[in-house]
């Protein structure tokens, strides 16, 4: 029995040992624990847990290891960045992992301050629950992710994100500060086209609510970024990409847009599900295909849009496919649209379903030169095999300035169209394609798609100023 015992105390002796061991080779703190390949770490009872997850992912990067692991229920940091990580961050669950952001932690005084960085390498956020509140704490702007290239070698800049089951919750308007929840972009500093950030960027099957900003994409050199199967509630502008060269997949998402009150009319924030923008800085040709998600306006203001694309400075080649998305409109929204593109060639729209009040819900159109816009001939658009049996605006389908050449089909339960310069091909309309009555009041409510573009680019250029 002796023996036994003393063999026991023997082997538990080592493995103790071991333990202590392979924290120490990693370098960090006896919270830090190397099991197999993964790096273990729990929470420190000191309440901030910066320093040993900062450590964990430095000790991977190093030792080669892919795999570090949130053991505890709850975990609170400032700010954390990598560089050349390849792996995965993640929790137990979103239910059983929480990691909390403290106020005032970051660094935003003339920069956008972040709580996961990371800058280049392959970079995977998974399976937890992130909370952020005044992460700044004095009105800046900050992102709880961010995919960077390398801030201090421009020249490299290929960097894979991924964020996967992940709920980033805020506190909205109530906050201090403007906070995005995934942001990819070119490194600060990094301004040269040559270095623009490349690579993919995937967001999958997560809960982004109560932030000012959801996910902004500048990817270049026909990047991949993929928007698939999230939901998205109470967020001041749930997808933004600018000034992008990337092929974009927006895919059996939820927005709900359009509900949140307390932003500031000139901000813009508040109204619109997705927003594409391009500038003079933006590269020649972009894609994006948005299918089979659901855009649900709750009526906060009379202008919801669920997207909205705009071209100013320069004309840029923007493919883009809309299908199989439902667009649910609300009696509160007379001015708004679910598809608003300005100086947008090249589209189609179709097997998409209609419901509900909108101002009008397809709104194609030239900007104005004065207002910056491109100011071109739109052309190549088709509207074909939608279902607007179930519209209550007012108009279904405006064509508007400078439109040539738009075909809309047949067989899409008589829209009312109107074509305003009468050089589109309109096969099928609920009017005959004339003029109507109301044509005065959507001129109007076109002119606010316009200022709520300009208002929305001017918010989100000023807050990447920050970064």
């Amino acid at each position: 029995m002796r023996s036994f015992i003393g063999r026991f105390f023997s082997v538990a002796f080592v493995l103790s040992n071991m333990a202590i061991a392979q924290a120490q080779d990693l370098g960090c703190s006896s919270h830090v624990s190397l099991n197999g390949g993964t790096i273990e770490v729990e929470a420190d009872a000191s309440g901030d847990d910066t320093e040993n997850i900062q450590c964990a992912l430095d000790a991977a990067t190093d030792g080669g290891y892919r795999d570090v692991l949130l053991t505890s229920p709850e975990y609170s940091i400032g700010a954390i960045a990598a560089t050349g990580f390849v792996g995965d961050l993640r929790g137990r669950s979103k239910t059983n992992t929480t990691v909390a952001i403290q106020d005032s932690s970051l660094a935003c005084d003339g920069a956008m301050g972040v709580a996961l960085e990371f800058q280049v390498g392959t970079a995977s956020v998974r399976n937890m629950t992130l909370s952020v509140d005044s992460p700044c704490g004095d009105g800046g702007s900050a992102s709880v992710i961010a995919y960077y290239s390398n801030a201090t070698q421009c020249s490299k800049r290929t960097t894979f994100g991924n964020v996967d089951r992940v709920a980033i919750t805020g506190q909205g308007t109530s906050g201090l500060d403007a906070v995005t929840g995934v942001l990819m972009q070119a490194a600060p500093g990094c301004t040269a086209d040559n270095e623009r950030v490349l690579g993919t960027l995937k967001v999958n099957r997560s809960e982004l609510s109560s932030l000012d900003f959801g996910v902004i994409t500048s990817v270049a050199g026909g990047g991949q970024v993929d928007i698939n199967y999230n939901t998205f509630d109470s967020v001041g502008l749930p997808l933004t990409i600018l000034n992008a060269s990337q092929s974009t997949t927006v895919l059996s998402n939820t927005f709900n847009f359009n509900d949140v009150a307390g932003y500031s009319a000139g901000s813009g924030l508040g109204t619109t599900a997705v927003f594409i923008a391009s500038t003079s800085d933006s590269p020649k040709s972009n894609g994006t295909a948005l299918k089979n998600n659901k855009f649900i306006d709750a009526g906060a203001s009379s202008g919801g849009y669920g997207i909205l694309v705009g071209q100013q400075g320069k004309s840029v080649a923007h493919s883009m496919l809309v299908s199989s998305n439902i667009f649910t409109g609300n009696t509160s929204s007379t001015d708004g649209a679910g598809l608003a593109a300005i100086d947008t060639n090249d589209g189609l729209v179709s097997g998409n379903r209609f419901s509900g009040r909108a101002g009008t819900w397809v709104d194609l159109r030239s900007g104005a030169t004065a207002d910056g816009y491109v100011g071109a001939t739109v052309s190549g658009w088709a509207i074909v095999a939608n279902d607007f049996g179930g519209s209550t605006a007012t108009t279904d389908v405006l064509l508007g300035t400078r439109t040539s050449g738009i075909v809309v089909g047949k067989g899409q339960d008589l829209p009312i169209v109107d074509d305003q310069t009468g050089d589109n091909d309109v096969l099928e309309s609920g009017t005959g394609g004339l003029f109507s009555p109301a044509a005065s009041a959507r001129g109007t409510a076109n002119a606010r798609a316009r200022a709520l573009f300009r208002q929305q680019l001017h918010t989100i250029e000023n807050m990447r100023k920050h970064r």
